[in-house]
């Protein structure tokens, strides 16, 4: 395209993508996750918008046939791919959409059927992941409830698990069973640390 020959001739790199429904503004200037946290990681997602922002962090971002930001998604070969590129990355974000999806539409149907599979498929296989420094975080980005079709500003519940991590008591992975640990983070940005750090 006409435009990129200019940028390149001007020394800057080619426009690769176009976001439309935002309006325009100075790219954010943030640490990289490297910078931030010490370790490299990369992203798996079917939403673009979570692409960008691990794009944005220096995350390498994983392209993998089948992951999709609804039902469809690939459940299994999402992991596969997650597990295998920790021989490369200390850290790999695994985003799934299709609850989200669900609690938008109000199918609480393809909600339940979402969250199993990410349970057999995802978190069934990480049981059997051997890893000595294993640590493992599994939270929603916020709540979409199917009463509401729409995000929630409310806790989520959170489950850290490896190499490390001290129990907090609960038994099953809930919003009532994380309100009962009095364990909660108040400003959501401090969790990688909890992760990342121990």
């Amino acid at each position: 395209h006409p435009i990129n020959v200019a940028r390149i001739a001007r020394g800057e790199p080619p426009a690769t993508q176009l976001w439309l429904f935002w309006g325009s503004g100075p790219l954010p200037k943030m640490p990289s996750f490297k910078e931030r946290y010490g370790i490299g990681a990369a992203i798996t997602s079917g939403v673009d918008l979570l692409r960008g922002l691990g794009q944005m962090q220096g995350m390498d971002v994983m392209c993998i046939d089948g992951v999709t930001d609804n039902i469809d998604n690939d459940y299994a070969l999402q992991m596969e791919e997650a597990l295998k590129a920790l021989d490369i990355y200390d850290m790999v974000v695994v985003h799934v959409e299709a609850p989200d999806e669900a609690g938008h539409s109000g199918n609480a149907e393809e909600k339940v059927k979402a969250i199993e599979m990410i349970d057999r498929d995802m978190v069934g296989r990480l049981r059997d992941f051997k890893g000595d420094k294993l640590r493992v975080l599994i939270m929603p980005d916020h709540p979409t409830p199917l009463k509401i079709r729409t995000h929630a500003a409310e806790m989520v519940p959170f489950l850290i698990w490896g190499s490390g991590v001290r129990t907090s008591g609960a038994r099953r992975f809930t919003e009532a069973e994380a309100k009962g640990t009095k364990l909660m983070v108040a400003e959501a940005h401090n969790i990688m640390s909890m992760v990342v750090r121990g």
